[in-house]
């Protein structure tokens, strides 16, 4: 039997689907998305980088959040049947998470940790949102992946 059996991709892939999800339950509640709650923007379910939120947004009931949390993971676990495929897609995606911002300025990964590590209020985190002003927006909604 080999290691690159069909069961065996099956198998690897429905754990790096069940790390994914629990890695997206982890994101949904973490300081980085409290502290962007805080003024008006959420992580995008798909890309994992900031959105604004409409204020019929910001009313959504918690059944409602559930159930679309529910709906897009059930949406992904068919693609643990691919096997294999599913395994490279994961760790591709995965190391273009992790390089495409690797020359991000000092000042936008200092703004990153601090949404992700410090409890700050609405005056803070605009301010240290707005200290970076001079960086293009694209490498600061860019890179918040776990």
């Amino acid at each position: 039997m080999s290691f690159f059996s069909y069961e065996n991709g099956l198998a690897l892939a429905f754990m790096l689907w069940l790390a994914s999800t629990v890695t997206a339950v982890v994101l949904i509640n973490s300081r980085l998305e409290r502290n962007l709650n805080k003024i008006g923007q959420r992580l995008s379910w798909f890309a994992l980088v900031p959105k604004s939120m409409d204020a019929e947004e910001m009313q959504h009931s918690m059944f409602r959040k559930i159930f679309k949390f529910l709906f897009i993971v059930a949406i992904a676990l068919p693609f643990v049947l691919l096997s294999w495929l599913y395994v490279v897609l994961f760790i591709g995606s995965f190391i273009y998470r992790r390089t495409k911002d690797a020359g991000a300025p000092q000042a936008v990964r200092d703004f990153r940790w601090k949404l992700r590590n410090v409890d700050m209020s609405f005056d803070e985190v605009v301010w240290v949102k707005n200290s970076a002003g001079e960086i293009p927006a694209s490498f600061i909604d860019e890179g918040f992946a776990l």
